[in-house]
């Protein structure tokens, strides 16, 4: 017999395999290692612009508030002023005024300057002009004998027929918040051309209403233009600076450049011609009426029809004649 001689042992080597790697379509590898190159270009990207948005939410200026006692009444749709209160013109003594600045053209939400006519640096500054209309709302809310007046004229043409004022009074309106108690004490004057003309028209535009003068004025506006108003306006209109107030809420920013601004642009200027009768004050007016409107509060308040078309051969030199509001 035949002796069976084993068959010499055969040594297999299995290398290590990555099954998914093994079984995945050439096609599919490429994808993955494209998918990770692009997460490793991409993500510092996506991380830089995380940390630009959040630095930006934490240092952005806070929105202004609006009154607290308005806030509430918001509505897209305003009231419908049925059965609202008649009210005795003669009987109020008190005037509020809110100048105007930018132009709500009328729909949409008042809060969202898309719905207004702004000029570039009045970008965000829509909740100051909202916060000064509120105010002024809710002052004559707390006064039965107050009359609020918002006051500016058609000074854009690319607002077309749209006035300041009339911009404030729809945006109040659109609100809620001239609501039956105050709707016949807001009203508006659609002359005004600069801040001088905003307290003298709205002035006149009392007496058209109530047939008296105000024993009392109150301007809501920019805390930065506080000065003009009551050492340079009040004293060009000799009103008694004991019953003028003035209510100041600025826009977000810089105060202290506001404040800069404001004393080379306008203060200044009113402090060497009170009256704005000549120079870049004069040219302002005539580029803020450009539909070449003529106001007649001249005829409406002939006590101080002089007064109007006041211009001193010397340009500091205040009116001397009589005013009913120093009787």
């Amino acid at each position: 017999m035949h002796s069976l001689t084993p068959l010499p042992a055969v040594r297999i080597n299995i290398p290590t395999i990555n099954v998914s790697e093994a079984w995945a379509p050439t096609p599919l590898r490429k994808q993955r290692l494209l998918r990770a190159r692009l997460v490793r270009l991409y993500l510092p990207c996506l991380l830089f612009v995380s940390l630009v948005v959040n630095i930006y939410y934490f240092t952005r200026p806070t929105p202004l508030a609006l009154p607290g006692s308005l806030s509430s009444t918001r509505t897209q749709q305003g009231p419908s002023h049925q059965g609202f209160e008649e009210t005795n013109w003669k009987q109020l003594t008190d005037l509020v005024i809110v100048p105007g600045h930018g132009v709500y053209l009328g729909t949409g939400s008042p809060l969202d300057e898309a719905n207004w006519y702004l000029l570039e640096q009045q970008r965000g500054e829509v909740g100051a002009f909202m916060a000064h209309v509120g105010k002024g709302v809710e002052m004559v809310k707390e006064h039965e004998h107050a009359l609020l007046v918002f006051s500016g004229g058609k000074t854009r043409i690319e607002a077309g027929a749209h006035s300041e004022a009339q911009g404030y009074w729809a945006a109040a309106d659109r609100m809620g918040w001239l609501t039956n108690d105050v709707f016949r004490r807001v009203v508006t004057e659609e002359f005004a051309r600069d801040s001088y003309e905003n307290v003298l028209f709205s002035i006149a535009r009392f007496h058209e209403l109530t047939g008296n003068y105000p024993d009392r004025i109150t301007i809501v506006g920019f805390e930065f233009k506080r000065d003009r108003f009551i050492d340079l306006h009040r004293h060009a209109l000799r009103y008694p600076k004991i019953r003028f107030n003035y209510v100041g809420i600025n826009p977000p920013g810089d105060a202290a450049a506001l404040a800069r601004s404001e004393k080379q642009n306008a203060y200044d200027l009113f402090a060497k011609d009170l009256y704005g009768c000549s120079g870049p004050l004069a040219e302002k007016r005539r580029m803020r009426n450009p539909f070449m409107l003529t106001h007649g509060y001249a005829s409406s308040c002939p006590e101080i029809a002089t007064f109007f078309g006041y211009c001193p051969d010397t340009p500091t030199a205040v009116f001397d004649g009589n005013l009913p509001w120093l009787s």
